[in-house]
C-alpha cells in the first residue's frame, strides 16, 4: 500500500470510499499462473509477467486507486508489465497522466507496455495514446517488438471499436519465437487457433457480478444472466457503432480458455463500468504470470547427462 506522508485531501478520502462501497469491500485479488510458453528461451524461463486492465479512471477510480494498484503489481516483482486497454473516462483524462507516470516507473527489465481498448477510442483515443506515449509508455496497435532473443510482444487493435489487423500485426514474427499477443476484446481467441500463442485480454470485468461458487465464468453460463450480459453489451456497442460480433462478455467472462494451440487468459480488470458501478463476489484483478520454457536448459540436460540412466 502507498504510505505517503501528509494529510488526504477530501478528494482522495472521497474516492477512497467510494472505491471500497463499488467493491463491496473486497479487496484487489492478485492471481499467479505459471505458463509454459512455447518458444521461449530456457534462460528466459521464469520470467514474471504482470497484466493489468481496465482501469476506467473515474469517478470510481482515480489516482489513488492507481497508486494502491501500482504498490501491488511492484510487491509481484515483475520483469514484464502490461496493460490491456480502456483506461480513462473522458472527464478524467487529467488524472491518466498521473496515474501512467506510476505505472512506467515500474522498475520492469522489459519495461512497461499498453494496448487499446474499445473504451479509449470512445472517449477519445488520441488524447489517451498521446497521455501515454508522453510519459514513455510505448503502446502497440497492430505491431510487434522483440523484447529479448526468443521472445516477443504483439498487439492487435481492438476488435470492437479499432481498425485490427492481425496479418500486420503478427508480420516478421519467427515462427520458433515465444509471442505474447495482447487484445482487449477476447473474440480474437479463434483467429489465432493454429499459434502456440499466450493471449492476454480483458474487457468483460467478469462480468462485475458472480454467483458464490460458480464464479464469473460459472454464473456467465446460465441463461438468464448471459441474456442480460448479452443484452447490456449490445446496448453500449448499438450506442457507439461498435462491432456486434465482437460482443464478449457471455462467451469468455474470465479466467482461462484454450482453442487449437492458443491458450488466453481474460483478465477482470481494476476499474467499473460508469452505468454498473458494482462488483457482487467479481474482485477486481491484478494477474501475474510466470512464463515457463518447454525446452530444458543446457544445465538441466548436463546434470541429467552426468547422473545417467
Amino acid at each position: 500500500m502507498n504510505t505517503r506522508s501528509g494529510p488526504l485531501s477530501l478528494d482522495t478520502v472521497g474516492e477512497s470510499a467510494a472505491y471500497s462501497l463499488v467493491i463491496t469491500a473486497q479487496r484487489v485479488e492478485v492471481t499467479r499462473h505459471a505458463v509454459p510458453l512455447a518458444g521461449l528461451p530456457p534462460d528466459l524461463a521464469g520470467l514474471r509477467l504482470v497484466q493489468v486492465s481496465d482501469l476506467h479512471l473515474g469517478p470510481f477510480f482515480g489516482p489513488a486507486s492507481g497508486r494502491r494498484i501500482v504498490a501491488l503489481i511492484q510487491a509481484c516483482q515483475p520483469d514484464l508489465v502490461v496493460l490491456t486497454g480502456d483506461f480513462a473516462h473522458r472527464r478524467w483524462g487529467r488524472s491518466l497522466r498521473e496515474v501512467a507516470v506510476e505505472f512506467q516507473a515500474l522498475p520492469a527489465r522489459f519495461g512497461v507496455w499498453a494496448c487499446l481498448g474499445n473504451h479509449d477510442y470512445w472517449e477519445g483515443v488520441r488524447e489517451i495514446r498521446d497521455t501515454l506515449e508522453g510519459v514513455g509508455m510505448p503502446v502497440l496497435v497492430n505491431e510487434n517488438v522483440c523484447l529479448a532473443e526468443g521472445l516477443w510482444l504483439a498487439a492487435v487493435d481492438d476488435l470492437m471499436a479499432g481498425q485490427p489487423d492481425l496479418d500486420r500485426t503478427t508480420d516478421g514474427l519467427p515462427e520458433e519465437a515465444g509471442v505474447v499477443l495482447l487484445s482487449h476484446n477476447p473474440t480474437l481467441l479463434p483467429q489465432v487457433a493454429d499459434r502456440p500463442w499466450l493471449v492476454l485480454s480483458g474487457h468483460t470485468h467478469g462480468g462485475q457480478m458472480a454467483i458464490p461458487c460458480l464464479g464469473p465464468r460459472g454464473t456467465a453460463r446460465l441463461p438468464g444472466i448471459r441474456s442480460f450480459m448479452y443484452a447490456y453489451e449490445w446496448l453500449g456497442v448499438r450506442v457507439h457503432h461498435g462491432r456486434l460480433e465482437t460482443i464478449s462478455t457471455y462467451r469468455y467472462p474470465a479466467g482461462w480458455y484454450q482453442e487449437g494451440r492458443a491458450r488466453m487468459y481474460v483478465n477482470r480488470g481494476v476499474g467499473l463500468s460508469l452505468n454498473w458501478p458494482l462488483r457482487l463476489f467479481c474482485p477486481p484483478e491484478i494477474a501475474c504470470f510466470t512464463l515457463l520454457s518447454l525446452t530444458p536448459s543446457p544445465s538441466l540436460i548436463r546434470r541429467e547427462l552426468a547422473v545417467g540412466p
